[in-house]
């Protein structure tokens, strides 16, 4: 702000004036022209837009006048609306708007919204002096190689001003050095391009920078300078070579280091810079082997582990590293590096000869295995102690060398130890120690050293007699600790015989489990023990085997009966008889029973026990002893002969018993005996067939049990047959030519398999004939290759496979492969060393064969450059001895033999070299070894000459045009530029790059700085810039450039949709406008340029609307016809806008609009005149009926208001009805009655709220409906006054229906309410009279006969039709006589009875008379009112309340009569204590009913009767 405050200072004094511009109406379609200086303070004044519009600026706000603003477009302009001054609302800078555009305009559009008219308005924005020239921010570096030529040019930055014509850049200066000098040149759109030119050498040595000043100055006034500081960097040439900082670089390091560590680095220094002086580091002449172990980085120089370390591989490594920079200069160093040794390998253990099983027998000292005992490492880490950690009967020898011999030392004993696990255990002597183990498993075999064991020397086992036959009745087992056959025992019985028996037929064993089985079953009574041996033999050879003493003891059953051997069973039959004399006293034996038992122990136990006697209790048995005794004294009446039966039992389980009979005699002598006997009959005992029966007699009589003995132990003595053998060794002499007993050989490599190389067995002093029976075999070892093999047939020594020396000793100069024979009949081993000795079998290679050297052409004469080392496997004179160089004069070879005695060449450059006249130089390098014959090897070497940067990139065209389509997608493709340099290498690639090119330009442009292809970073569009112009720079890697300028044209598609913006919008209009009314005006964009561009505009057609173009791209949405409310209340207009273009593109947007309502509908009913229907009786305040009018209008204007008018009396009308005004409901303020009023017509006036009103009437017609509310009255027969009945006279010759009287009955309602029916309740005699049942006449309906009372009382019930029907009744006094007198005269003689109808009072005539004058009176009164009101509904005109009467039809007769008394509410009743008739006159039948609703109204069980329309009435229709 401090500078335009400067600028405007400035102008004030004379050099700006500030003009507005006369406002010019003939401009093209009324525009309003202004122009305004850019940078303008806020609030600035552009001009009088109410002035030059002709506007009163008094009344400006009544022309409501403003500016059109667009959505997010920035609004610079304000409008004053109480002068009408347009000024500046935002701050205007015309760079920002317009950029370099020469003309800038901004332009809008103002509305007078009074008149709904648009108006244009253009405002020129013109330039000033306000921006500096501006060169790229921050410092510009310019690297010159110092080879650069005079006269070079080099571009420089050019400085950027946004203002146009004088007040841009004008000129340029360069200060700073005498080095350089400026050269602008004009281009062809009049910008200046500004130019480096060197006037002077350039020595990087002396200076390698220069700054300089670049000033830019404009034309303006006062004049703007911008600068920018220059930074000349001079690049280096490489003159220089690398150098290390030593010559050899000497390491030591561990074997087994990790992959990655490092072990040195190696440094060279370029004192050259850049590029130059980048130095990258690589070995030289590696051998493969050293290639694969180490990792130089080409870059740092360090060496790094990239293999595996290991000392026992090599112990020492030798490289050559390489530094080169990038111009092809070198340097080389030696790295040593030596491996120590650590302790890193285990001793290895390999198992040479091996047994896994022994006899137990074996001697000690015998052999087991022989190991071999092996450790990489070397000294004291490879010494190696062996030992068995475990106490084991085994111990290791040393035999030879590394070999260890495993043997007894004590004798095995299978039963002690079946198998042995023995672990050899190997430890080397190394820090910290590491060991190896390993387990040799051991079986012992077993020899039948052990007999057969019995657990005791003596059995004993007891079974029981009457075993079954083939039952087990022992089982013995012996055990052996032998194996397999040498523990197989077989059982067998020694003892042959029993009693003078074979013991075979009694028992058996089972010679495999030695389960003893019987044979036969056994009596106790016949064996008691059985005692044999049982031997236990093995299956060994010789067999052993060792006895037992068995004893079987058999136990009693009890299988035997009690034997009764005294008294003993007579032969014939008889039984024993016993003498008793008479005097016996009590305790008498009188005789024994002896029994014997075969069993023994308890179950020969016997008891006796007297079963049966003649006389109980005259004897007694003991119960141990079987002695019978008597029991008291014999009496006389005892009889002489007594049986006795006894019963013998054993104490067995069960028990088993015997029965006897003994016949006891009472007398004192036999004879005597006899004699009683003979006398006494023999009794039916049923015990007297028992027999005796003696048994034989057992000749062991009551054996006892005895305790068994154990028997003596019986051993067999067991022979053991042991062979016993000697193993006995020869031990050959042999003379030994070599130290410690090994055999040497030396043998040339590369010899062929199976070839001579030794007879072992002549040197080891063997007999060739029997060599096969020594078991002389090699040693071999896991993982090795087995170059020898031993013909075991002659014992000699031969190859097995190819022999190569350098494939397995490398570059050593001794070259030996060691091995061992064994020699398994003595178990001795032996030592073999081999000697491969070299011979002339490999050329000398180069790795590669063909290899490339880059020169560069400005290298100095006698300048070095290493060449390839061949190398050649073999050794001595055999290695490689000198070099040749052919091929070209420019270059000479010199030969160097080095510490090592290695040869290396390097060529030396003789001759200048020129990349121009000769870019490639081929040279064949051959190396030729000192063998017989000579073998040679060759290299092709390409020596490139490298360019020197003096060759400018040269774009191909300077100017490139492209023409691409806006919209297309990033990253797409515009152009690309092509800048060629004839240098080669880093001189000739070209970069590119961006020359000035603005900041809108690199946002939406990429360059590719390696290949030039120019692509799309942003995005297009024709509407933003249809023109886009920069320049491009190339650049080699020397630092010297071209530029070339890129014009970009954007053609425009059709991507941009119309915009419609609603400048004026009015959402709502009365439905009476007048067409051409304005509704909206709108303005139409499209961003798009040509027919893409073009609009049509347009509407949905079958509208009221249409649009009306107005000025440029606005348009006015105006009336086409006569809008209607009622009709479309609204409008949704769909304006379309399209463009021209190829598609179309389209945008829309909805208008809503709204039509206010004018009330130009009056209400209307849907009827012109409405009947109802009302049931009598109503509720008050009930609704009655319901009407309502309909008004299109909207609002107030269709709000109705309901009201009753009459023509006369309206008060009259008020008081029976009311309307809501509301909702048009009519409601009942009485209930009214039918026979008072049966139809009531009126009108109801409908009137909206609108302004002025309008309203409509209708006619109302509202009947009443009669309900049977009325019980009939009858009029005769009256009621006397007196309370008497009235009588009737019946001739006593009156023939049947002769017509006695009538009952004559009126009902004050109409229809079938009305209608009355005659009933006869009750008579005196029944079956006398009939009553017409609709006629009410009463007549005789037989003759009268003398029995029948002359007072005859009937009682006559009168009832209507209705529902529910009501009833009155009458009673009737009919006298039975001819005339009066006789009446008379019978009523005189007849006595009272005490008839319940007896006081009914004759009055009946008098209330007859007296309701006919009430009926005439009446009838006078209706007609007068007849006529009044017919006479008045004459004058009427419009409709009014018509209470229509009764016709003059209904006052004729008895409906006349009905039509009088509907105004009463009379009641009949009759008394049961009076003779008298009661009339009683009741109150109106008005009462007060609460106020209901049209709905509570339901007076036929819920039908609706009172509605809205014409209604029938319910049931049948009434007599005509």
């Amino acid at each position: 702000m401090e500078e335009t405050q400067e600028l405007w200072s400035c102008k004030e004094k004379g050099i700006f004036q500030y003009l507005v511009l006369l406002f010019v109406w003939k401009a093209v379609a009324g525009q309003i022209h202004y122009s305004i200086p850019e940078e303008l303070q806020k609030g600035s004044f552009v001009g009088n837009i109410a002035e030059d519009l002709g506007m009163d600026g008094k009344h400006l706000p009544d022309h409501d006048l403003r500016i059109v603003t667009r959505t997010g477009m920035i609004q610079y302009f304000s409008l004053n609306i109480h002068n009408g001054h347009l000024q500046t609302s935002e701050r205007i800078d015309r760079e920002a708007i317009c950029e370099l555009a020469e003309k800038c305009i901004l332009s809008f559009q103002v509305i007078v919204e009074s008149k709904r008219k648009l108006y244009r308005i253009e405002v020129e924005i013109t330039d000033i002096n306000d921006n500096a020239p501006q060169f790229p921010p921050g410092e510009q570096e310019l690297k010159i190689n110092e080879m650069s030529i005079q006269g070079s040019r080099f571009p420089l930055p050019e400085a950027e001003d946004q203002d146009l014509g004088l007040n841009s850049v004008q000129s340029y200066q360069l200060t700073g050095s005498s080095h350089f000098s400026l050269d602008v040149k004009m281009g062809e759109n009049g910008a200046r391009h500004v130019q480096l030119v060197l006037e002077k050498n350039l020595d990087r040595e002396e200076q390698s920078v220069y700054e300089l000043v670049l000033t830019a100055t404009d034309g303006g006034d006062p004049v703007r300078t911008g600068t920018a500081q220059i930074k000349v960097i001079v690049s280096d040439a490489n003159d220089n070579a690398p150098v290390f900082s030593q010559p050899l670089y000497a390491v030591s390091i561990e074997e087994n280091i990790p992959k990655g560590s490092t072990i040195c680095r190696v440094t060279a220094v370029d004192l050259d810079e850049g590029i130059n002086g980048e130095l990258k580091y690589f070995f030289k002449k590696a051998a493969k082997k050293n290639s694969q172990m180490f990792l130089l980085n080409s870059t740092t120089g360090t060496i790094t582990v990239m293999g595996d370390i290991d000392y026992e591989v090599s112990s020492f490594y030798e490289l050559e590293v390489h530094a080169e920079d990038y111009g092809g200069l070198f340097d080389r160093a030696k790295v040593e590096i030596t491996i120590t040794d650590l302790n890193d390998n285990a001793p290895e253990l390999t198992v040479t000869f091996l047994t896994n099983s022994i006899k137990e027998n074996s001697p000690s000292g015998t052999v087991i295995a022989i190991l071999n005992v092996e450790d990489q490492d070397s000294g004291i880490n490879g010494e190696v102690t062996c030992l068995i950690p475990q106490i084991l009967p085994f111990q290791l020898k040393k035999s030879t060398d590394n070999f260890y011999s495993l043997v007894t030392t004590d004798a095995l004993d299978r039963e002690q130890r079946e198998s042995y696990n023995i672990t050899v255990s190997v430890t080397d002597h190394g820090t910290p120690p590491l060991s190896t183990a390993m387990v040799i498993a051991l079986h012992i075999i077993d020899t039948n050293d052990n007999p057969p064991h019995f657990s005791k020397p003596v059995y004993t086992s007891y079974f029981m007699e009457n075993n079954q036959r083939g039952a087990s009745v022992f089982s013995l087992t012996a055990s052996d600790p032998d194996w397999e056959e040498n523990a197989r025992i077989t059982y067998s019985i020694t003892k042959k015989d029993i009693n003078d028996s074979s013991l075979s037929s009694y028992i058996s064993i089972n010679s495999e489990t030695g389960i003893i089985y019987a044979l036969r079953s056994f009596d106790y009574e016949e064996f008691q023990e059985i005692n044999f041996q049982v031997k236990a033999q093995d299956g060994g050879s010789p067999p052993l085997s060792s006895s037992a003493s068995v004893t079987l003891f058999i136990l009693d059953q009890n299988d035997n009966v009690p034997e009764i051997l005294y008294p003993s069973a007579p032969t014939d039959g008889s039984t024993g008889v016993e003498l008793a004399p008479r005097s016996s006293e009590p305790g008498y034996l009188v005789t024994k029973v002896v029994a014997v038992d075969a069993d023994s122990g308890q179950n020969g136990w016997l008891s006796y026990q007297l079963l049966k006697a003649t006389e109980p209790g005259l004897f007694s048995i003991g119960l141990h002893t079987g002695e019978i005794r008597t029991a008291r004294f014999f009496l006389d009446k005892d009889a002489l002969k007594q049986s006795l039966v006894v019963l013998v039992k054993d104490n067995g389980q069960p028990s088993l018993s015997a029965s006897v009979t003994i016949t006891v005699v009472l007398a004192d002598s036999i004879p005597e005996s006899l004699s009683d006997i003979s006398s006494i009959p023999a009794p039916a005992d049923p015990q007297s067939d028992l027999t005796f029966y003696l048994n034989k007699k057992n000749k062991n009589p009551l054996p006892c049990c005895k305790e068994m003995g154990e028997t003596q132990k019986q051993w067999s003595s067991i022979n053991k047959s042991i062979n016993k053998g000697i193993l006995r060794y020869l031990i050959m002499l042999f003379v030994w030519k070599v130290v410690s007993g090994q055999i040497s050989y030396s043998i040339p490599e590369e010899m062929q398999k199976g070839s001579f190389v030794g007879n072992i067995a002549k040197d080891l002093g063997m007999d060739g004939k029997h060599l096969s029976e020594h078991g002389l075999r090699i040693v071999t070892r896991t993982g090795t290759i087995q170059y020898f093999a031993l013909n075991f047939n002659s014992g000699i020594l031969q190859t097995s496979e190819g022999i190569d020396r350098e494939a397995i000793c490398g570059q050593a100069e001794k070259c030996t492969l060691n091995f061992q024979v064994i020699m398994e009949r003595k178990l001795k081993i032996y030592g073999i060393e081999v000697e491969i000795t070299d011979v002339n079998d490999n050329d000398p290679e180069f790795h590669p064969w063909e290899q490339e050297l880059e020169i560069s052409e400005i290298s100095a004469l006698g300048s070095r450059f290493d060449l390839p080392r061949a190398e050649d496997p073999d050794l001595g004179i055999n290695s490689i001895q000198h070099y040749q160089l052919t091929g070209s004069n420019h270059f000479s070879l010199q030969v160097q033999m080095d510490e090592n005695g290695i040869r290396r060449s390097e060529l030396v450059l003789d001759k200048p070299l020129d990349r121009e006249e000769q870019s490639v130089h081929d040279l064949i390098l051959t190396a030729s070894d000192g063998g017989d014959p000579v073998r040679s090897g060759t290299a092709q070497i390409h020596v490139i000459v490298l360019d020197a940067n003096d060759n400018a990139p040269v774009f191909s065209q300077p100017v490139y045009e492209a023409t691409v389509t806006e919209n297309i997608p990033k990253g797409s493709t515009i152009a690309t530029v092509k800048a060629i340099d004839l240098d080669e290498g880093i001189n000739g690639e070209v970069k590119y790059f961006f020359q000035t090119p603005g900041k809108r330009n690199l946002q939406t442009f990429l360059l590719n700085s390696t290949t030039g292809e120019i692509t799309l970073g942003g995005s297009l569009d024709y509407e933003d810039s249809s023109l886009y112009e920069f320049e491009i720079q190339a650049k080699d890697g020397g630092g010297l450039s071209d530029r070339a300028k890129v014009v970009i044209l954007i053609m425009d598609l059709n991507d941009h949709a119309p915009e419609l913006e609603v400048t004026y919008l009015t959402n709502d209009i009365l439905e009476n406008s007048p067409i051409g009314t304005i509704v909206a005006i709108l303005n139409v964009q499209d961003s798009d340029s040509g027919s893409n561009g073009e609009v049509t505009c347009s509407i949905d057609p079958g509208l009221p609307f249409q649009l009306k173009k107005s000025m440029d791209n606005f348009y006015s949405l105006v009336t086409d016809d006569v809008l209607d409310r009622e009709k479309v209340a609204s409008y949704s207009i769909t304006l379309t806008v399209a463009d021209h273009g190829i598609p179309p593109l389209s945008t829309s947007t909805v208008i809503a609009l709204s039509l206010l309502d004018t009330n130009d509908n009056p209400p209307l009913f849907a009827e012109s005149s409405y009947t109802s229907y009302l049931l009598e009786n109503n509720l008050r305040g009930a609704s009655i009926f319901s009407l309502t009018a309909d008004d299109p209008d909207w609002e107030e204007n269709s709000r109705i208001t309901y009201s009753i008018i009459a023509a006369h009396d309206q008060s009259l009308l008020s008081s029976y009805l009311s309307i809501n005004s509301e909702t048009g409901i009519v409601y009942a303020l009485r209930s009214f009655d039918y026979e008072e009023l049966q139809k009531i017509s009126f009108w109801v006036k409908a009137q909206d709220g609108g302004s002025p009103p309008l309203c409509s009437n209708v006619s109302v017609t509202l009947l009443i409906l009669d309900q049977n509310d009325n019980a009939p009255q009858i009029l005769y027969p009256s009621t006397p006054t007196d309370g008497s009945s009235g009588v009737e006279l019946a001739p006593h010759s009156s023939e049947p229906g002769y017509l006695v009287t009538k009952v004559v009955a009126v009902d004050g309602d109409s229809g079938q309410n009305a209608w009355l029916s005659y009933q006869l309740l009750k008579a005196t005699e029944p079956g006398l009279f009939t009553i017409g049942l609709h006629t009410g006449e009463i007549r005789t309906a037989r003759f009268f006969l003398d029995k029948d009372a002359l007072k005859q009382s009937l009682v006559v019930l009168v009832k209507d039709n209705g529902q529910p029907p009501l009833s009155a009744s009458v009673t009737v006094t009919v006298v039975l006589a001819d005339s009066i007198p006789d009446v008379l005269t019978d009523l005189s003689s007849m006595t009272v009875t005490a008839d319940p109808q007896s006081d009914l009072t004759f009055y009946l005539v008098v209330a007859v008379a007296f309701v006919s004058c009430l009926f005439f009176a009446f009838l006078l009164v209706l007609l007068a009112i007849r006529l009044h009101r017919w006479r008045t509904s004459q004058l009427c005109h419009s409709g009014s309340m018509n209470f229509t009467s009764v016709p003059v039809s209904q006052f004729v007769g008895i409906d006349g009569v009905r039509a009088f008394l509907h105004s009463y509410c009379q009641e009949v009743s009759l008394t049961t204590d009076s003779r008298k008739n009661q009339f009683s006159n009741q109150q109106t039948c008005d009462t007060s009913d609460p106020i209901l609703t049209f709905e509570d109204l339901n007076p036929n069980n819920g039908d609706q009767i009172v509605q809205c329309g014409t209604m029938v009435p319910e049931g049948p229709s009434s007599p005509t």
